[in-house]
């Protein structure tokens, strides 16, 4: 029998357990939580329902898991329940402005309300601020706004259907594919129907417009982020001389050229979430034009900048704008009383005569550069702006954005000899070097038949060519436009890049390697500045990083409490729920070890090593009789847990090297676990400190933490479906941070091959599998361990994008000996 201490000790182990086991519980049930919300609020607004609900569930487990840590630590992080309050404070201040009809309306006149770009849309606030300055040269107009999107969208039930079309389409590989879902993503807008409130809306202000004498219209997109810190040029539709009756149809048009091959290409390199773009659309009545065109109040193709540049049509500017008509082009100084400098007349291509029979005035010209030089000063920075003149000689001002100009004081790579370049011509869009391979291609070209960091040589410069630009190391184009979209888009990209190179451009073979100095307009054979290519592959790194889950993202999903032997690794120093999660879990496992080492009988059989073959020292928490009874040590074999049976038997596959890397250290093990693991002091694990599986007979919980990564499973695998999920979460790494990044892309990719849903920002990678039958449970266990061996340097692999592919490939083929 047992004594009364040992019978107290069972009841203060028992008792602890039960909690402990709770709160793990509690834990997988945040981490999902965290990150369901993550992916929701990809398409929803912070203020959604469908957010709200799970955002108090996942606040009041936070709580209790504090509460449940409190018991096991006798109180010693009380400090924990300031920290949430402030956070639920911090969170319910994001609410306190309802989005209600009275805040956010349907429809508001142009330049009627301020200029709320996250009501109005970029383009509408833009028109609004000219109004401001300019008010009697903006056409008057009208704005359908972000709520009203919203409303269609909840209105046809079009959330989810949305999700599944477009939520892994950064991860589509096959381009029939891409193009598919896109296509039915956009036909989901042209069938559904426009909600009675929005027709009444349209109708109501076309109607007062209308009465002055306007009967046809132009429809056009001004999404949320649209012409603010990004361009969208050209990405989306604008429909012109729509006559009243079709607005209707129009509208739906413009909203389902969000989801245009281009328009998503460009979304997923600069990382938007699809809550990110929701679009307004901005109505104004079409004016009769006699020109048309854009000017810029400085002019980014000249090296030394320094004057204004038009750009003019007869006519609508609509297809000059997208390289489709040659303008002529005027330089004027930079003044508020500019002079003409120089007029470059449009030529036809073939004939080489003057393409167009009339050409706008000087008197007109130095007018739209007064006024242009008002705009500028009254706005404080240079200025875009669309323009036309109508048939009585008015000028009005259809669009304007900021004015993005190419870093003047880049410094680039000099040679002490440069060979003669072969050409010595062209316009300037963006300056610059690149050298590469060339590739010819057409107005329409496939991204993945461009080979990355190559040299596209193109006859004209389409906005067709924009999902290129993030691939690409420069761009030679035979004619084009240099104030059209396809040259707003390469700046924003920083795409080295000449226009009206001529046909001289298509001497150079396609694969061939040429250089060139978009700067001084110079191409050359062969390879001139060594270390080009490694800066452009810095640059193609820096792409599509995922941007901050809206208002909510500080106060609940960002982490930034990840090597818990930090000096900052404290409860007071907990920023968001994810990171009072994360303190939780470390500091309750902290705590079963303090109490374990305290006792005598029967937590220390409990907590007890696993002698593995396998460099990494492990303990192993037994919570329910999941451990054969033994004499000597402890082996996997010897352990009952079914998910810690089907984890194991990945982490040690045939094939998985835990003996060898490319460059062995002398103890041929991989320097972070001979240093962090087996011994030594610096980096985020200590010497003395071990990874530890807690398990039960159907649980796993393994948190691992491999020198400067960390990665957590959290797993049930029993008989019963609706019971079972695996939990995976993985950050960090030695490397620099587009390795790290690469590594996390070759997770995400294995783990969306292995059926996992995936969720990434940045080197942060969560993953899950919910209500899987036992065998498929299992499966998933045994990929996730195959995957943290093999994944455990790969941050000093992966050095370009192409060898993500090359291990992704590697791994699902069972390839496992390349990996160190």
């Amino acid at each position: 029998m047992l004594g009364t201490n040992a019978m107290d000790d069972a009841f203060a182990f028992r008792r602890r357990y039960e909690t402990f086991r709770s709160l793990l519980k509690k834990n997988s049930q945040a981490l999902q939580l965290l990150a369901d919300l993550e992916a929701d609020l990809n398409f929803m607004e912070h203020t959604h329902a469908d957010i709200r609900r799970p955002l108090w569930r996942l606040v009041d487990e936070t709580l209790l898991m504090a509460q449940e840590l409190n018991l096991l630590s006798n109180d010693r992080h009380k400090a924990l329940y300031a920290v949430i309050e402030d956070i639920e404070a911090r969170i319910r201040s994001m609410f306190d402005l309802p989005a209600t009809d009275p805040e956010r309306p349907l429809a508001v006149a142009l330049g009627g309300e301020p200029g709320k770009a996250t009501l109005i849309g970029g383009k509408a606030a833009g028109l609004t601020a000219l109004m401001e300055i300019a008010p009697e040269h903006v056409p008057p107009g009208f704005v359908i706004t972000t709520a009203a999107y919203r409303l269609f969208i909840d209105e046809n039930r079009l959330t989810e259907r949305i999700r599944l079309l477009v939520d892994d389409l950064g991860h589509v590989k096959d381009p029939d594919l891409f193009r598919s879902r896109l296509r039915a993503a956009r036909e989901l807008f042209i069938n559904a129907q426009v909600p009675d409130p929005i027709r009444a809306a349209i109708a109501t202000h076309a109607a007062a417009i209308s009465d002055a004498g306007h009967d046809r219209w132009a429809v056009r997109s001004s999404a949320i982020q649209e012409d603010e810190d990004f361009t969208f040029a050209g990405q989306f539709d604008s429909i012109l001389d729509v006559p009243e009756a079709y607005l209707v149809e129009a509208y739906k048009r413009v909203l389902a050229s969000r989801f245009s091959e281009r328009a998503m290409a460009y979304r997923l390199h600069h990382g938007f979430r699809e809550i990110d773009t929701s679009m307004a659309v901005l109505f104004m009545p079409l004016v009769g034009p006699r020109f048309a065109g854009v000017l810029y109040t400085n002019t980014p193709t000249k090296a030394d900048g320094g004057g204004m540049l038009i750009n003019a049509v007869p006519g609508l500017a609509h297809e000059m704008i997208k390289g489709k008509v040659q303008a002529d082009t005027i330089f004027l100084s930079r003044a508020a009383e500019p002079k003409v400098l120089e007029i470059v007349f449009a030529a036809d291509p073939q004939s080489g005569r003057p393409a167009h029979d009339e050409h706008p005035p000087e008197p007109l010209l130095t007018n739209l550069g007064r006024l242009a030089f008002r705009i500028m000063e009254a706005s404080g920075h240079d200025m875009d702006l669309e323009w036309v003149v109508d048939t009585a000689g008015k000028i009005w001002l259809l669009q304007g954005r900021r004015l993005r100009l190419p870093d003047t004081d880049r410094k680039e790579e000099r040679r002490l000899r440069e060979d003669t370049p072969v050409l010595e011509q062209g316009t300037t869009i963006f300056p610059g070097r690149a050298e590469g391979p060339v590739a010819h291609v057409s107005d329409k070209p496939d991204p993945a038949g461009v080979k990355k960091g190559a040299i596209v040589v193109a006859q004209q410069a389409t906005p067709r060519l924009a999902p290129i630009l993030p691939h690409i190391g420069g761009l030679l184009v035979e004619s084009g436009n240099p104030v059209g979209h396809l040259a707003a888009l390469a700046r924003e990209y920083a795409v080295p890049c000449l226009f009206n190179v001529g046909k001289a451009v298509w001497t150079f073979a396609p694969g061939s390697i040429v250089s060139m100095d978009a700067t001084k307009r110079r191409l050359y054979r062969g390879s001139q500045w060594p270390g080009l290519r490694e800066r452009f592959a810095q640059r193609l790194a820096a792409r599509g990083r995922p941007r901050a889950s809206g208002p909510l993202h500080e106060a609940v999903i960002a982490l930034s409490l990840i090597d818990p032997h930090a000096a900052d690794f404290k409860a007071k120093k907990c920023r968001s729920l994810h990171d009072v999660i994360r303190f939780i879990h470390e500091m309750s496992v902290r705590s079963m070890f303090a109490f374990g080492d305290s006792q005598k009988l029967p937590w220390r059989r409990t907590a007890v090593p696993l002698v593995t073959p396998i460099p990494i020292k492990i303990r192993l928490i037994n919570l329910d009789g999941a451990v054969a009874k033994r004499d000597g040590d402890l082996v996997p074999e010897q352990v009952y847990s079914v998910p810690f049976q089907a984890l194991w038997r990945g982490i040690t596959s045939p094939g998985v090297r835990w003996d060898k890397r490319p460059n062995p250290t002398s103890e041929a093990l991989p320097p972070d676990f001979v240093e962090q693991v087996m011994g030594g002091g610096r980096g985020p694990r200590r010497v003395r400190d071990t990874n530890y599986f807690i398990v039960a007979r159907d649980y796993v919980n393994f948190n691992a933490r491999f020198a400067f990564h960390y990665a957590m499973v959290d797993a049930v695998a029993s008989p019963w479906a609706e019971k079972n999920y695996v939990s995976f979460r993985f950050q960090g790494g030695a490397a620099a941070a587009p390795n790290c990044e690469r590594r996390a892309a070759f997770l995400e990719s294995v783990l969306r091959l292995s059926d996992f849903s995936v969720d990434r920002r940045a080197d942060l990678v969560a993953a899950w599998i919910r209500y899987y039958p036992l065998n498929e449970t299992q499966r998933a266990l045994e990929v996730l361990g195959r995957l943290m061996a093999c994944a455990r340097e790969l941050d000093m692999v992966l050095i370009n994008d192409d060898m993500v592919k090359k291990y992704v490939a590697f791994f699902m083929s069972g390839n496992m000996r390349v990996f160190m």
